[in-house]
């Protein structure tokens, strides 16, 4: 069964009062066997909408990621986020379907994270967007990129979302910077923008060290 995410982007606009909500939802995610795949780590802002964290959290599966947003026992941590952060906040389903590389990336360390793109997008165009995905084959399978969410379904919780949910990981930051600049990726990306908008960050992925709300 495909995994299940909340797929986050915050403004935190309480930084003192943000730790309770923090630490709170720590709590719950420990309790409940949730997974911070990111929690606010290092990101470059590299196209659309900016906000300043980003947090993308795996459950069993989509239905269970909503269900477990609307729990009677997550409404207390939710508040808490809601009085000291503007929110767009999603549930996604993961991708199980052909992967452009052989393996995944190995996990990150506290020293060498993984890299992730997290990518908002509505399609403009959906016949170009498909040569889109032709495109970017080349480049994505060069890098070893990895899709966590590409498509599927999603539901949106807080705040504004998009069309279309993407998650890719690679083996560190400094691989998915790399093939976001390379020119296979650019001459794809030329594409992607003559049909769609999107909103995308390269981010490290958690490992234990969270960074400091922002």
């Amino acid at each position: 069964m495909a995994k299940g995410y909340w797929f986050l982007n915050l403004d935190v606009v309480n930084p003192v009062d943000y730790i309770t909500y923090r630490e709170a939802n720590a709590r719950y995610a420990a309790e409940h066997d949730l997974r911070f795949i990111v929690r606010g780590g290092d990101f470059e802002h590299l196209e659309g909408i900016k906000r300043h964290r980003n947090v993308l959290v795996e459950l069993p599966s989509f239905d269970v990621a909503v269900a477990t947003y609307e729990a009677p026992d997550y409404q207390p941590v939710k508040a808490l986020r809601q009085a000291t952060a503007i929110a767009d906040l999603a549930a996604v389903e993961g991708y199980e379907g052909p992967q452009p590389s052989a393996a995944a990336p190995p996990e990150g360390t506290p020293d060498k994270p993984r890299g992730y793109w997290m990518a908002k997008v509505d399609v403009t165009d959906p016949e170009r967007y498909k040569d889109y995905i032709a495109a970017n084959a080349e480049p994505f399978a060069e890098y070893g990129a990895w899709f966590l969410v590409r498509g599927g379904r999603h539901q949106l919780l807080d705040g504004r979302g998009r069309q279309r949910y993407v998650v890719i990981a690679f083996r560190d930051v400094e691989t998915a910077r790399a093939c976001y600049f390379s020119p296979g990726y650019q001459r794809a990306r030329a594409i992607r923008q003559s049909a769609s908008v999107a909103d995308l960050v390269l981010i490290s992925g958690y490992t234990g060290r969270e960074a400091p709300p922002s």
